[in-house]
């Protein structure tokens, strides 16, 4: 009898300490999600000065065991646009908790660097801004609209040399493929084969649109476990071959 009077008080006991220390559950660990700075870029924009990615990467809550990673940046490209949009929603409609879960059964990879494998996650640093620009852009007559990851401690809308260099971005399937789809041997257009591109009916020949997603991941080093912030949607920026570089 006393053993049926306690049992209640031991399952509200467990349920009550989900995700802490009681009931020998695994604990869990909450991080902030990045932010965006002004707004995103959107694939039906002409101006190409504005296909660029900018946002805020989250607080530090490392604590005891658990360490804030940084921030990855998850990335798909297509050559139909109303297929970049249908998953976008699918993924919106997602909550928090699945939406990294989504991106990865829909084929996004991360992003990657020129000349090196890049780290995971790509980006360490906390509180910062960051300024990612996918494809060259007239940089024949300036430098400020060239292919770049960097990091800084104002908002950016263009590279500035004055900010922390991360590095120049590269598709996941090669460390060597840039994003200037169809300029020369190193960056040649996205096939079907290819691991980070969903080929259907182009919307357009020749035009290819990319589509970014921000995640802060953090581990439990006690136990190698990993946490992630709920996904932020960078925006969708528009590369053709007949882009001027």
């Amino acid at each position: 009898m006393l053993l049926r009077r306690m049992l209640p008080s031991v399952v509200f006991s467990c349920l009550y300490a989900f995700g802490l220390l009681s009931c020998g559950l695994e604990s869990s660990h909450y991080v902030d999600s990045p932010t965006l700075t002004g707004t995103s870029p959107s694939a039906s924009s002409a101006d190409r000065t504005l296909h660029y990615f900018s946002f805020r990467t989250a607080e530090d809550t490392s604590s005891g065991t658990f360490v804030c990673r940084g921030t990855e940046i998850y990335y798909r490209i297509y050559n139909n646009v109303a297929t970049m949009e249908n998953r976008e929603a699918s993924i919106a409609s997602r909550d928090d908790a699945s939406k990294r879960d989504a991106l990865v059964s829909y084929g996004y990879k991360t992003l990657n660097l020129a000349g090196t494998a890049a780290p995971s996650p790509l980006i360490s640093e906390h509180n910062c801004f960051v300024y990612i620009r996918l494809a060259d852009y007239n940089t024949s007559n300036s430098m400020d609209f060239q292919s770049v990851i960097c990091t800084s401690s104002v908002p950016m809308t263009r590279y500035n040399p004055a900010s922390t260099l991360i590095g120049i971005p590269r598709r996941s399937v090669n460390q060597n493929y840039g994003f200037d789809f169809g300029r020369d041997s190193s960056n040649p257009v996205p096939v079907s084969s290819d691991a980070d591109y969903s080929s259907s009916s182009a919307t357009s020949p020749g035009t290819y649109y990319v589509d970014a997603y921000a995640v802060t991941v953090g581990e439990d080093t006690s136990s190698n476990s990993m946490s992630y912030s709920g996904t932020l949607f960078l925006g969708s920026v528009s590369i053709t071959t007949a882009d001027s570089f």
